[in-house]
């Protein structure tokens, strides 16, 4: 049977030619059109994301580094004004050493210890207020180091 695209004729009788449009030929072609546009739309949807989460990645790994840097330099900040305390701790004890120091100086002449022993009722001993004691002699034998 030959496929022809008019069907007019049929045994005697003459039709209303009708040509043959290629519906389903052209359905499908839009389908696939469709379906390739639709594919398309899927692909460049799933790019976007894609450049999204990248993004979001190194946002977040941006942050997370900043984070920790800044958390590392309170710490050294914190080192440093602890540092700072104790060199002015260390210079405020030095200097109360030193005064001290000159004090002990000042207090351990020899005037100032006679002047203090004279006025707590002290006196410089003389010669015949001394005791000799002849230790020649083992007092001590029965005790032992």
């Amino acid at each position: 049977m030959v496929n022809k695209e008019y069907e007019y004729i049929r045994g005697n009788t003459a039709l209303n030619p009708k040509r043959k449009y290629d519906e389903v030929k052209r359905r499908k072609e839009r389908e696939n059109l469709e379906r390739q546009r639709r594919e398309q739309q899927r692909r460049e949807r799933n790019a976007k994301k894609s450049v999204v989460k990248n993004i979001l990645q190194v946002a977040s790994i941006a942050l997370v580094l900043g984070v920790l840097t800044i958390a590392r330099d309170g710490k050294v900040f914190k080192m440093q004004n602890d540092l700072t305390n104790v060199k002015s701790e260390i210079k405020t004890v030095t200097a109360e050493g030193e005064a001290l120091r000159v004090n002990l100086l000042k207090y351990s002449s020899l005037g100032d210890v006679k002047s203090a022993a004279t006025e707590a009722g002290m006196k410089i001993p003389q010669i015949d207020d001394t005791i000799t004691v002849n230790i020649t002699k083992d007092f001590f034998a029965n005790i032992r180091e």
